[in-house]
């Protein structure tokens, strides 16, 4: 398949750097609709961080990063955690969106973020 960068360039991520944190991001839509149309919209930010400094990464987020308009989640997956841990805020009790951040190790499952593991179990296997 290839280097866990092409998979990602492949499904729509592109370099992504913020503090002293660096990985991937990419902006997803989704929109429900019936057979009148289109009902209800809203967007997620998902972020493979590659390079972190754990804890200190997840808390300077925590303080820092601000809500976007009709973006829901902000997922960011922390690559190459010692430890498992899944961290959530919530902006204003949800109705502006949450920011959820999970320190992966090799092997975590997390329902809430197994397509961003899925890309990275999919690297692993072609090892």
């Amino acid at each position: 398949m290839g280097t866990l960068v092409e998979i990602l360039q492949d499904y729509g991520f592109e370099p992504w750097q913020y503090g002293d944190m660096q990985g991937w991001h990419r902006h997803i839509d989704f929109i429900k609709d019936c057979i009148v149309g289109e009902i209800a919209r809203y967007s997620a930010d998902d972020f493979i961080v590659t390079k972190h400094s754990g804890i200190d990464s997840a808390n300077f987020l925590k303080k820092n990063w601000q809500p976007k308009e009709n973006v829901m989640k902000h997922r960011f997956l922390f690559l190459g955690s010692d430890f498992s841990e899944l961290d959530t805020k919530s902006y204003w009790l949800g109705l502006k969106g949450w920011l959820e951040i999970l320190h992966y190790r090799e092997g975590d499952k997390e329902k809430r973020f197994a397509d961003l593991i899925y890309f990275v179990e999919l690297q692993n296997t072609e090892k």
